[in-house]
């Protein structure tokens, strides 16, 4: 292997891996499960995108201890090592879309009635061509918060999710005691 990060160098190496024990496999760094360019077929090592695409790598290092880094499917890009996975797509959207982190926040989308108005709103108040080029939604996360997720924004980036701001609690009031 002549290039040794970046995405696609690593889930391609990932897949000469056939017959190797599961200790290799989980040692090494490879696509996330179900992120842009996983792929489960060995030796069916995916191509490189024709535009900066966000995606995870992910290494285990032992038992309930893993490694995930914000990757690039165009080039060798590479974040640094996170603990979570949801940073390390965050880093790779750095990359790939810088300025997302500015985007407005969203609620989920209505029920199928709705969807073509809340999606027409939406449209309108990224930036022009954003979803063309596979960027990211930001929608509010539900209460146990979810996962980023590939494929759910229009134009198939990330639904990135982040917590709805706590509302402000109204100061405390004290009860005067008469003596």
């Amino acid at each position: 292997m002549t290039n040794t990060t970046g995405a696609i160098a690593r889930q391609r190496h990932y897949t000469t891996l056939r017959g190797a024990s599961r200790e290799v496999l989980r040692q090494t760094w490879s696509i996330g499960w179900d992120d842009p360019g996983y792929t489960t077929q060995f030796g069916t090592p995916p191509n490189p995108a024709p535009r900066h695409t966000a995606t995870s790598l992910t290494k285990v290092l032992g038992d309930a201890q893993w490694l995930y880094r914000g990757a690039c499917l165009a080039c060798a890009w590479e974040g640094p090592d996170q603990p979570k996975r949801d940073h390390a797509i965050e880093d790779a959207h750095d990359h790939t879309h810088p300025g997302w982190r500015t985007l407005p926040i969203f609620d989920r989308p209505p029920g199928a009635k709705g969807h073509k108005t809340w999606l027409l709103h939406v449209t309108e108040r990224y930036p022009a061509g954003r979803f063309d080029a596979g960027g990211p939604l930001r929608l509010y996360a539900e209460p146990y918060a979810r996962r980023h997720k590939a494929g759910a924004a229009p134009g198939g980036g990330f639904a990135l999710y982040a917590e709805r701001p706590h509302k402000a609690t109204p100061p405390e009031t004290r009860q005067l005691t008469l003596e």
